[in-house]
């Protein structure tokens, strides 16, 4: 017979896994069924209860309390999958912005993944990034991270500080810094391309700058780019060490 307090413990810890799966993009993927996604977590609640250490299962105020218990386990796997979704927004904006300079804004498709209006140069390098990361493994760190988290905060223990609030600020202002990093080379060049040919519509009025502007800057912007992609798988290697140190310290700052 199953006893009541390994119920409620399996249970808390569905509710974290479950609503990190839910967060996470790399695991909210339009493409994988809910029941696979559903299945997932619930087989990682299978494994992980084992290894939790059993809090002392008083609920001041009853039902009440063990429904504020829930709602805190909710919101530590919603604060990881979020941090995650702001280190992997770092390539979606910094595509974005290129695309705003090269000419591909007016291209905007639905990306069924994020459910946003994107656009060709931000979806590409958000593949390329999900491509890599799972290349090094990076799904099992964060598998082996969401383990760890009951180490550093148990379950019914999380609490929210004025530390959380700023760091939530402060990997939102980093995730825009990094991104205009990581656009800045192929914007400067898509500059001196425009005042190249402003030079050139001064000097021969006769040429349509216009019409030989857009190819022009999709040439010069494609081209710059895939020069740069050697260059950004450091940068990537960055974005996933980032990954680690945010979620470490916002673990620490849960605890």
């Amino acid at each position: 017979m199953l006893n009541l307090e390994v119920i409620i413990v399996f249970f808390l810890v569905l509710i974290r896994m479950a609503s990190f799966i839910v967060a996470c993009p790399l695991y909210t993927i339009t493409g994988i069924p809910s029941l696979v996604k559903i299945g997932f977590a619930f087989t990682l609640a299978v494994l992980v209860t084992p290894l939790v250490q059993p809090p002392v299962l008083e609920f001041p105020g009853g039902p009440w309390g063990f429904g504020l218990a829930v709602l805190s386990e909710a919101g530590v796997g919603l604060a990881l999958g979020f941090v995650c979704t702001l280190v992997f927004g770092v390539v979606r904006i910094a595509g974005a912005l290129l695309d705003f300079q090269v000419g591909f804004a007016m291209s905007a498709v639905f990306d069924p993944i994020s459910g946003n209006m994107n656009t060709l140069i931000s979806r590409f390098l958000f593949f390329m990034t999900l491509v890599l990361f799972m290349n090094i493994d990076g799904h099992h760190a964060l598998i082996n991270a969401l383990v760890k988290s009951y180490e550093l905060v148990p379950l019914t223990a999380a609490g929210i500080s004025g530390e959380i609030t700023l760091l939530i600020i402060r990997i939102f202002a980093d995730t825009f810094a990094l991104a205009v990093q990581i656009c800045a080379p192929v914007v400067a060049v898509l500059v001196i391309t425009d005042l190249a040919m402003g030079l050139i519509g001064k000097t021969a009025p006769q040429m349509n700058i216009f019409q030989l502007g857009f190819p022009l800057k999709i040439a010069v912007g494609v081209t710059s780019l895939a020069l740069l992609l050697p260059a950004l798988t450091s940068v990537f290697k960055y974005i996933f060490d980032t990954l680690q140190r945010d979620l470490l310290l916002l673990l620490k700052g849960l605890a």
